[in-house]
């Protein structure tokens, strides 16, 4: 994997984990992504869906850690 395109999926991966630990909301979230280059609604989606899903998992966790 190239340098570019090593530091550009780590950053998306850092925008996914801060969305899925409530760090940053939504609208952000959709905002880095079009900062990064990531602009088609679909690719959008996808990242907006699988960030929902890391947010929910996260959540569920942070729950079951409690008890």
């Amino acid at each position: 994997m190239g340098k570019v395109k090593a530091e550009r999926q780590s950053e998306l991966d850092k925008l996914h984990f801060d969305y899925a630990e409530c760090k940053i909301e939504m609208d952000e979230f959709i905002s880095k992504l079009t900062a990064l280059g990531i602009d088609s609604p679909a690719d959008i989606e996808e990242h907006r869906l699988n960030a929902e899903e890391a947010r929910y998992d996260y959540k569920v966790s942070q729950h079951q850690n409690k008890f």
